[in-house]
């Protein structure tokens, strides 16, 4: 039905209206000033218009002084059933009597009508023991369950612990965590070298942020040089003097030439022990770069993504023993989780922030032989199209885009659709952990699992390099200006955020445990109220049903489609 047969048909009651004289702009979409100069050229007795034309009306700074004193009437028509609050604020600013209809299941209903049907809704759902908070949108009701009680978890991870310990040799772990140390002090002298290019040695010690302004960092790098002078402090390569920190090493220790050396050597002892040398280029070419990156004249990316390439940057999150590992390790757990569940049973699994897909390549072959539907995601299309030809053998992968930073439902992600959510090293790069981890939650079906990879410990080489690019957090990497949460931080957040688990590998007695890189396996709990629970206690075919940790924005509608 459009608005030209409403006006004919008037189906709107049992009679029909008497009307005194009309206009109709439901096909015209004027602006405010051309709308206000036909409503008091015409002076109708009730106007018709579309819901879109009625909130650019209200909206007009000039309408409070415009005389509309003979409208009687104002029907507007939305195509959102919530529409209802605007019905009352046109009524509120025009002095009138004001209806608004929407369409239903091919049905034109009063939006009146329609609130007092959704209020009634609400106030069912409020009546379930595990509901915590209702709201509506139209017709999506959103629920915030109760937390549920903790309760023990068998994450069957000792299996997975057992199968890799088979897997790697010891003496080549041990070297592989020598090398690491290696690394982050290389890392370390760079950075000595950077601050001196910089003009910032010895470096200041109070009014941090003027000194650094006036020697050229970029502002959006200020807080991260500001956490290179804590951290050479910690090391024992800055100490103070005076008012200044003076380094505790000769300079000739980090000069350029002895910079070259030491990466030099570093590189070679690190392709005997993994195999590959693209993490040491990667490393050596940005501590090369510190100057530039520090002052904002090179950008940190075009050095992870030379030329828009991605080879560098899978080779970064393949090479090391430390991510092979973890690949195995996510790669076994979730083998075995396919090969527990019902046969014949589709599983759904959703991979957020796929990136270079390391660590997708790594879980495919383990869900091979199992009805599996497999969203692979990331941040940007340009990641998610190059993954597409990257897993072009694996036909019946899907893929798509998610930003672990907005709530999955404004992005057209339903809640309590996935299995398995499968996340290798993106978390971190989140504004807000915990925020997102609840984002995580709310998406998985009850009795669900999360499988994450991330480092626990701060990386100096890593300080010098990738977080140039990480955004600022929001969290409790705030207080600190850490890169990454540590270990108790992150099972705090996991709790926090309402799983059940939260335990890691590799166990504390590993030799690749020193390291910091972890593999994180949590459940949802099983009791946590389910989407189709609540519909059977709402018996309402009619309601779009959404559980997650906290109400939407429904003043702006900003979390929503």
């Amino acid at each position: 039905m459009n608005v030209d047969t409403l006006l004919i048909d008037l189906p709107f009651g049992p009679h029909p209206w008497h009307l005194p004289a009309l206009t109709d702009l439901g096909s015209h979409h004027l602006a405010p000033p051309r709308l206000l100069a036909v409503l008091e050229r015409q002076r109708p007795g009730v106007v018709v218009m579309g819901a879109e034309q009625l909130e650019r009306l209200l909206d007009f700074p000039a309408l409070p002084l415009s005389d509309l004193s003979h409208l009687e009437q104002v029907v507007f028509i939305s195509t959102r059933p919530g529409d209802w609050p605007l019905a009352e604020r046109a009524a509120a600013q025009l002095n009138c009597r004001v209806q608004g209809f929407t369409q239903v299941q091919d049905e034109w209903r009063d939006l009146a009508n329609v609130k007092r049907a959704h209020q009634r809704w609400r106030e069912r759902a409020l009546d379930h023991p595990q509901v915590s908070a209702v709201a509506l949108h139209g017709q999506t009701l959103f629920a915030v369950p109760h937390a549920c009680a903790i309760t023990p978890v068998d994450d069957h991870l000792a299996a997975t612990e057992a199968a890799l310990d088979q897997q790697f040799d010891a003496a080549q772990l041990t070297e592989a965590v020598r090398l690491n140390d290696r690394l982050g002090h290389a890392a370390l002298l760079s950075m000595l070298n950077g601050l001196e290019h910089c003009g910032l040695l010895p470096a200041p010690l109070n009014d941090v942020a003027q000194s650094l302004a006036l020697a050229g960092i970029a502002p959006g790098h200020r807080p991260l040089i500001a956490r290179w002078l804590d951290v050479l402090q910690s090391q024992g390569l800055l100490q103070r003097t005076a008012d200044r920190l003076q380094p505790t090493l000769d300079a000739s220790a980090w000069s350029d030439a002895a910079l070259e050396g030491i990466w030099a050597q570093l590189s070679g002892d690190w392709a005997r022990n993994t195999g590959g040398s693209g993490t040491l280029d990667y490393a050596r070419d940005n501590a090369r770069q510190l100057p530039s990156l520090m002052r904002g004249e090179c950008a940190a990316v075009h050095l992870l993504f030379p030329e828009g390439r991605t080879e560098r940057a899978a080779a970064l999150y393949r090479e090391s023993l430390a991510a092979q590992y973890q690949h195995r390790a996510v790669a076994h757990w979730i083998g075995a989780w396919a090969a527990r569940q019902p046969a014949g049973v589709p599983l759904r699994v959703l991979e957020v922030g796929a990136g270079t897909g390391s660590t997708t390549q790594a879980v495919l072959p383990a869900l091979a032989n199992a009805p599996v539907d497999y969203l692979c995601t990331d941040l940007s299309r340009y990641f998610s199209e190059h993954a597409a030809e990257r897993l072009k053998d694996w036909p019946w992968v899907r893929h798509s885009v998610f930003d672990i930073d907005r709530p999955a439902v404004s992005q057209g992600y339903p809640s309590q659709t996935w299995d398995l959510i499968v996340a290798g090293g993106v978390l971190n790069a989140a504004r807000d952990t915990e925020r997102s981890l609840a984002t995580l939650l709310a998406l998985l079906k009850p009795g669900g699992w999360l499988v994450f990879s991330e480092p626990t410990q701060e990386e100096f080489w890593v300080m010098a390099s990738q977080a140039f690019m990480l955004n600022q957090a929001s969290d409790e990497r705030q207080l600190s200006s850490a890169t990454f949460l540590d270990l108790a931080q992150w099972q705090s957040a996991l709790a926090r955020a309402g799983f059940h688990g939260n335990r890691s590998l590799p166990a504390t007695t590993h030799p690749l445990a020193n390291l910091g890189h972890r593999v994180f396996v949590a459940q949802v709990p099983a009791q946590r109220l389910s989407r189709a629970a609540l519909a059977t206690h709402l018996d309402n075919p009619e309601l779009q049903l959404e559980l997650l940790d906290h109400l939407p924005d429904l003043s702006t509608a900003k979390d929503l489609p």
